[in-house]
Order: structure tokens, then sequence, then C-alpha cells
């Protein structure tokens, strides 16, 4: 675990799992890169507004019968709405659970950079070669990013438009995201409510 100082506004802040790449500052909302010397300022953003949601920064409990905790979050938002995505310490390791208008997914592999036929071509009913993946697309659309809290295993800065698609591929449930410097794909399965537990 490491401590430190906000490097915008000096309150106390600690990265918890090895694995993050940012933390939002609690206090003035400055996301911290991290880095092997600390944390770099990456920019000042406003504080999420408040929305009901299963989780909040520190959450714990199981998810299908195993341990969790809620590190952080971004949440986009997009025409008529928004979705949240939770950064987990799972298992052991390491996992994205998404919630949507109540419906949840847990992913627990995470692609970056893969290979993608041209996005703006691709549409909702299609199949489409992802990396080595036959992906049937079932959504599409395009969301912002409002911002985060917590801790993250990668950044993007709020405002960034992305390209979102939910398929599934060999009966696993698909979410492919894309800006304009990556493509990243995750895989994993759909929840229901019973399968998360909190303590």
């Amino acid at each position: 675990m490491a401590a430190a100082q906000c490097a915008s506004c000096g309150a106390p802040v600690e990265i918890k799992n090895r694995f993050s790449k940012v933390l939002v500052c609690s206090y003035c909302g400055t996301h911290l890169k991290v880095t092997g010397d600390g944390f770099d300022a990456a920019g000042r953003h406003p504080k999420l507004a408040e929305f009901p949601s299963i989780f909040q920064v520190g959450s714990r409990g199981t998810i299908l019968g195993k341990p969790f905790t809620a590190l952080g979050r971004m949440r986009y938002n997009y025409p008529g709405g928004h979705f949240d995505e939770w950064f987990l310490e799972y298992d052991g390791g390491t996992a994205w659970f998404t919630e949507d208008e109540g419906t949840y997914s847990l992913f627990t592999e995470v692609e970056e950079a893969v290979e993608f036929p041209d996005i703006t071509t691709v549409r909702a009913g299609q199949n489409v070669m992802v990396g080595d993946k036959k992906v049937m697309v079932k959504e599409k659309g395009t969301a912002e990013v409002a911002g985060a809290e917590g801790e993250l295993s990668f950044y993007v800065e709020p405002g960034t438009k992305v390209v979102y698609m939910d398929g599934v591929s060999e009966g696993k449930k698909i979410a492919i995201e894309a800006t304009e410097d990556e493509i990243e794909l995750f895989t994993g399965r759909p929840l229901l409510a019973r399968d998360i537990i909190k303590s």
C-alpha cells in the first residue's frame, strides 16, 4: 500500500491495489496518475454527481461466491442516461463490474489494443472479428466519460467520447470500448441481483 499526499490539494491519498494506475482524490477531484515515485496530477475535474448505485467506493462482499472490494468507478453519459463501470479487487485479481439501469455484468478478462474492423461501419446484428474472437454485436452507441472516483486501472480524460458495443462470443458476454487512442475488449457474463451479496 502506498500512502502520499494529493499533488493538488495536499490531502492524504492511498493506493490499495497494486494494479491501480489512477487515483481520484476524494477531496478535490484531481486525477492522480500512479508513478514509480508517487503521483502526478493529471487534471482536476468535478466530483461525480450522486445517483443511486449498488456500490460505493470501499464496498465489500461476494459476487458468485467470490470476495470483492469496490476500488473505484468511471461514469459514462449517453443520450437518455448513464452507466457506471466499477473497478474491483476480485478473487485475488481484478475485474470490471458494469451497472446499467438495474442490469449488471462482471468482466474478468480485458484485452487492450485489439484489432478491429472500421468501427464506423459496424452495425447491431452484425458478426465481426475482434482480434481472434468472432463477436455478434447486439448493441452499439456513443457515450462520454463523465468522471471517476477512487482507484482505476487506466486513465481516460473526462469528456472523452467512447464508442461502446455489447455482444456475445462463444456464449460469453462481450463489451467493446473504443476511443481515438485504443480499443479494449472485455469478456465476462451477465449477473442477477442475487449473485451479488454485500457484507
